[in-house]
């Protein structure tokens, strides 16, 4: 299916298409070990990282966890500052001290990352009730994951958001998959609509990778959160297409490989949020676009 762009709908695409450029050139980098640090890609997480980008208005903040690379790239609008953490060059947004787990860029609104499997949730209750109480606008968007969830201080802070009513969007992202486990192979299964409600927090559900789904309703779902005073889940059913961490492929034998060289898209399904914009835009259109961003210059 294609469809006629609109000034504002191009530019949403094109930064799409330029973060999982920029994650391909940090992927090819990371087979030629130009870092010492470790590196988690965040490729098949660029619909929901642009979406969530659009919505925030400068008095937002964002708490990441280790896997930020998406969001960060989203945020800062280019790749240079971030390559350059990443080389723990001071001229990064950390001043070479953050690495990539840690990253934060306060100009942009990435206010935490956390290297620490669910600590982040705490950390966003707080950040909001301060807002709260110190009667400053805007929300706090903290990210979670279907492994983080099972930590107690996710079910913990539900409770304590609800019940101070706080301005905080929690986004788990459901890639199913703990490092090197499944959901199915390490516990039961959750129902978060149940979960959430059983707390009375609305919750969402996103499927699809579609960013123009997801970019309107974010805007929706921030305005209900601040005019109604209460928090707001949404899980996010997406892939990541690389590897936990480092590059991909990450071994002689890996069946995930992945290659700058074959094009921006990875994988030719609805995990890829790349093919399922080429779907809706169509060959010619995404291919002009591809083009468009494969011959800008990033600063490296």
């Amino acid at each position: 299916m294609s469809a006629e762009l609109t000034s504002q709908d191009q530019q949403m695409a094109l930064e799409m298409l330029r973060v999982r450029y920029w994650q391909h050139i940090v992927n090819e980098d990371l087979k030629k070990k130009k870092f010492t640090v470790p590196i988690h890609c965040a490729i098949g997480h660029e619909a929901l990282a642009v979406a969530v980008s659009r919505m925030m208005e400068p008095e937002d903040q964002l708490v990441l966890t280790h896997r930020n690379m998406a969001y960060n790239l989203a945020r800062a609008g280019g790749l240079a500052q971030i390559y350059a953490e990443y080389q723990l060059s001071p001229s990064g947004p950390g001043k070479g001290r953050l690495g990539s787990m840690n990253l934060v860029c306060d100009s942009k609104g990435v206010a935490y990352s956390s290297s620490v499997l669910g600590n982040n949730i705490a950390v966003a209750c707080g950040m909001a009730l301060a807002k709260q109480v110190k009667s400053r606008p805007g929300l706090v968007i903290v990210f979670s994951g279907d492994g983080a969830m099972e930590e107690g201080s996710f079910y913990e802070g539900l409770v304590f958001s609800r019940t101070q009513r706080l301005g905080l969007l929690i986004l788990v992202e459901n890639n199913n998959m703990s490092m090197s486990s499944t959901i199915s192979e390490r516990r039961c299964g959750i129902n978060m609509d149940k979960l959430c409600g059983s707390v009375g927090i609305p919750f969402h559900t996103f499927r699809g990778n579609d960013l123009f789904e997801y970019a309107p309703t974010l805007k929706q779902i921030r305005r209900s959160i601040l005019e109604q005073q209460t928090p707001v889940c949404v899980e996010a059913h997406l892939g990541s297409i690389n590897q936990h961490a480092g590059p991909t492929p990450g071994w002689p034998t890996d069946p995930k490989n992945i290659s700058l060289e074959r094009g921006l898209i990875v994988e030719q399904s609805d995990r890829d949020p790349l093919f399922v914009l080429k779907q809706r835009l169509g060959e010619p259109s995404f291919e002009n676009l591809s083009s468009q961003v494969l011959s800008e210059p990033w600063g490296g």
